[in-house]
Parts: C-alpha cells; sequence; structure tokens
C-alpha cells in the first residue's frame, strides 16, 4: 500500500533465505533472523515484466514464508492489485503447488466486507502459481502496534469485532486461517465506512502450510508467537487454533506486546503448550482498565480447545455485552469477573480473609501475649504483698491491730495467688492440717510453695519473691530452707504463718 512503510529486510544465515516484516525465526529451519537495513528490492526478476498479460508488476510490497506479494496494474482496467506468487524455491513441489490454487479459490469463496477479496489466480510460467486480491491502502496492526504501541480499548473493540467477524465467514466456509496475526490484519480506510475498515489476509495459506508432505520435510510455516498448543504439538487442528491467535492478537493489541517470548523458536511454542500467560492488568497499568474483556483474552487463550470461545459467533456475542461503543467513539466496559466477586474471594493480600492457620497462631499469640501481661501483673503484687507482711513483721506495734493486718494482707495475697494462671492452689489440704488453730489465720494464709506450714521466725529475713520469671509453664519445685525454723511467738492469741519460709 501507498501508506505503508518501507520494509526492512530479514535474513536466515542458516538458510540464506530473505525476508520482510516483523517476523524473528525463519519459517523454514527456525533460526534467529538478522536485521539487514532496508530491503533492497530492486533486483527482484518480476519487477517491470507483465503477468499473464495484464498484469504489470510495478513493486514487491513484501516476502514471507510462503510468497512475495507485488504491487501490479491490470493493463487492462488501470486498477492496482496485489499479487502474490509461491516462493520459487516450494513451487517444484507440485502438491504444495496444487494446494496454494486450491486454497485461494477457497478464500474466494468467502464473500465478507472484512475478508481481503480474491479477483484472480494463475501460474508464472505454468510452474509458479500465484493469486490476484483487492489492493489494500493503510498499515498492518502489526506496524500500529509497533509504531503506536497498545491500542485503546475503543478501537481494539471496533477491529476485533470486523476480526472475528471475518474468521467467522471464513468457518463457515470450511476455511480455517491458521496464520492469524496483527501482520495479517489490515487497517485501512474506505468510503462511507469511515476509518478503522479491517481486512483479514492470507486465508488458507497457513492450512497448505501443515500439510503432512511439508512436515516430513522438516518446514515449518506460521509464526510461532501466534500458534494454538494443539498447532504447536501437532495435535489436530480445528477453527478453535483462530480463537486462539486471536486470543494472543488481543494480548499484543491491550500491552504492546505478545503474551510468549523466548530466544528459540521451539523455546516459543513450549510456552504455548505448558506456560500459563500474565493478565494484561499485570504487564502493563493501562490494561487495569480493560475490565471483562481481559477476561475474554484469557478465555481465548485455555490450553484446551474446549475451555475456549467454541465459535467466533460466541466471541462475538460476549463482545457485544461486555464493550459498548457509543457514537462519540468512547466505550463502556463491564467490570472483569475478578472484581465482581465477594470481598472474601479477592486474592488482593490485603482484603484475602485469614486462613483458619492463620488465624490459629494469631489466637496463640494473643493468648500468649495475655499471658504474659497476667504474669506480670501478679509478680507485681506478689511483691508488693510480700513487702508488707514483711513490715508487719517487723513492726513490732500493738499485737491487736498487727493481728488484724496481718490477716487482711494474707486474704490479699490468696486473692491475687489465685489469678496466677501457673501457681498451685491458694489453700492445699496439707496447709490446713499444719496450720494453727486460729480458724481466721488458717484460711486466709496461702502456701503455695511448700506442702507443710512450720512456725515461722520471730523476725524472718527479707527474701526476694520468688515470682521473678515472666513465663514459667512448669510447676516451680519447692524451695528448701536455708536456715532452721524458729518457733514464732503468740500474737494476739493466734500464728501468722510466713507463706514464704
Amino acid at each position: 500500500p501507498a501508506t505503508e512503510p518501507e520494509p526492512t529486510a530479514k535474513l536466515c544465515p542458516d538458510c540464506g533465505h530473505q525476508f520482510s516484516g516483523e517476523a524473528r525465526f525463519c519459517p523454514f529451519d527456525g533460526a534467529l533472523l538478522e536485521h539487514r537495513g532496508k530491503w533492497d528490492r530492486s533486483g527482484d526478476p518480476l519487477i517491470g515484466s507483465v503477468v499473464d498479460g495484464r498484469y504489470e508488476v510495478l513493486d514487491v510490497l513484501g516476502e514471507g514464508g510462503m510468497g512475495t506479494v507485488y504491487r501490479v496494474r491490470h493493463t487492462t482496467l488501470g486498477r492496482a492489485f496485489a499479487l502474490k506468487v509461491l516462493r520459487k524455491d516450494l513451487a517444484g513441489d507440485r502438491e504444495l503447488a496444487a494446494r496454494f490454487i486450491q486454497e485461494a479459490k477457497a478464500a474466494a469463496s468467502v464473500s465478507h466486507p472484512s475478508v481481503v477479496q480474491i479477483t484472480d489466480f494463475g501460474a508464472l510460467d505454468g510452474e509458479q502459481p500465484y493469486f490476484v486480491m483487492e489492493m489494500l491502502e493503510g498499515q498492518s496492526l502489526g506496524w500500529l502496534i509497533q509504531h503506536g504501541g497498545a491500542i485503546p480499548a475503543a478501537r481494539a473493540v471496533r477491529i476485533l469485532r470486523q476480526v472475528a467477524e471475518a474468521l467467522g465467514a471464513a468457518h463457515v466456509a470450511g476455511i480455517v486461517q491458521r496464520d492469524l496475526m496483527p501482520d495479517n490484519i489490515h487497517v485501512g480506510s474506505a468510503a462511507g465506512r469511515g476509518s478503522d475498515v479491517v481486512k483479514v489476509l492470507d486465508f488458507g495459506l497457513a492450512k497448505v502450510a501443515g500439510a503432512s508432505r511439508l512436515t516430513r520435510q522438516g518446514m515449518v510455516f506460521g509464526t510461532p508467537h501466534y500458534m494454538s498448543p494443539e498447532q504447536a504439538s501437532g495435535g489436530t487442528v480445528d477453527h478453535r487454533a483462530d480463537i486462539y491467535a486471536l486470543g494472543v492478537v488481543m494480548y499484543e493489541m491491550f500491552t504492546g506486546r505478545v503474551p510468549f517470548e523466548a530466544d528459540s523458536y521451539m523455546g516459543v511454542l513450549t510456552k504455548h503448550m505448558y506456560v500459563a500467560p500474565t493478565p494484561p492488568s499485570e504487564v502493563v497499568a493501562a490494561a487495569r482498565e480493560l475490565g471483562a474483556l481481559e477476561d475474554m483474552t484469557l478465555r481465548c487463550l485455555q490450553k484446551k480447545p474446549l475451555q475456549r470461545f467454541q465459535s467466533m459467533a460466541d466471541f462475538i456475542e460476549e463482545l457485544d455485552r461486555v464493550a459498548q461503543v457509543s457514537d462519540d467513539g468512547s466505550v463502556s466496559l463491564r467490570p472483569s469477573e475478578a472484581d465482581a466477586r465477594p470481598l472474601e474471594n479477592l486474592l488482593a493480600d490485603e482484603l484475602e480473609p485469614p486462613s483458619p492457620e492463620e488465624l490459629r497462631i494469631a489466637r496463640g499469640r494473643s493468648t500468649e501475649s495475655h499471658s504474659h501481661v497476667s504474669i506480670a501483673i501478679a509478680v507485681a503484687g506478689a511483691v508488693a504483698l510480700v513487702a508488707a507482711v514483711i513490715w508487719l513483721f517487723t513492726r513490732g506495734s500493738d499485737p491487736s491491730a498487727e493481728s488484724a493486718k496481718a490477716t487482711a494482707s494474707a486474704t490479699a495475697l490468696a486473692e491475687t495467688a489465685s489469678l496466677q494462671p501457673t501457681s498451685t492452689p491458694a489453700t492445699t489440704p496439707a496447709t490446713a492440717e499444719a496450720a494453727p488453730t486460729d480458724d481466721t489465720a488458717t484460711e486466709t494464709a496461702p502456701n503455695p510453695v511448700e506442702k507443710t506450714a512450720e512456725p515461722a521466725k520471730a523476725k524472718p529475713t527479707p527474701r526476694r519473691a520468688p515470682w521473678t520469671q515472666p513465663y514459667n509453664p512448669a510447676p516451680r519445685p519447692a524451695a528448701t530452707p536455708t536456715q532452721t525454723a524458729k518457733p514464732k511467738p503468740q500474737i494476739g492469741g493466734s500464728d501468722i504463718v510466713d507463706p514464704w519460709k
């Protein structure tokens, strides 16, 4: 086309074949193509010649794995057309040449405004088959993505719908494109139809490339970046391979890149077969606004054909449901099903509910924290009470007052000790048996350390309370007295037992 940029030349270092376009690998041997700058087309022998007495060859438009495309002018009508010729090195295969013509006839039978129209076919010198197509002005979708990046959603929806309609018409005619890619989708304009008029090219050619004869020769046609898993593995291929390829095209339109990339032909095919694509919204920030269009893209890219859309009609129906294009060109998109799920089902870390294991750990930490706080409070209270008891024994004040105060202190000590989760009961049978006969003192004086009570010393030596560990789940053994216990003098007719001796 007149507005198409100058193609660049790419050369296969292994077989020496030259290509144009955006292909990365040689279709004959899978080798990585090398860039050779601008494509010099002046040496092509067909330029300036007249094919079959009616098509004057003016220029070379491009060269791919199957053939070379020329700009020609009909000598009688004066109208421009595009002529595609099977590569000379492939024309020697009579079976392939015959299938080339048969597929051209089949593509010509698809009558749809978004399918390029094939108007004629023949053979050069009776050997190289060719067919003639309508001449298109505009750019390929591949060129638009390469030079402009991701396609805005509104424009992408307009293009995708036309591509799906074209593929659906071909499928009804029994034709599987099998080589759908942005370079085979032409975007231009037409009188009365406005901008973004889409034409899908090269119907049927990839089907020829999948013939068993070519497989035996080791020749692989088609671009690996757009092959379905079943096509990459040599399995049975039907129209759902085109649905997968359309998903790859959608992914590239929304992100500016293909879902799978590798340094070798087989590396790309392996990823198509075994690796799940990264969602577009995780590749580029702008794709987060795609809503349900992302869901459609990922559904097309399912590895198993049964998990994809089962027809282009199903695809178009879903596209119309999730994307509403207004007259002013804007588009309204339905939210992704992932966005519409209940909050407890979201995968975002900040919204995901904790698992039972996480709840168990959190509760354990909370219980342990509360236990530490309780122990600290109990220890502090015990220290204060011990200090008060020692002070009472060492004051030497009024006996009856001292007895009442000591009794109150012992009672408080018993209540505090009962709150300590790891201490022994405040009063045990052994304590009750060993206690003096004073009823009040017997009921209120705890002995959490020793099994039996002995008469306390008259003037006990102050000792640090044994509650110094922040946490000790095991029972503390009974303390061994460091001094011989001495009888405690009678105070007010009752004995006060020192619980820490």
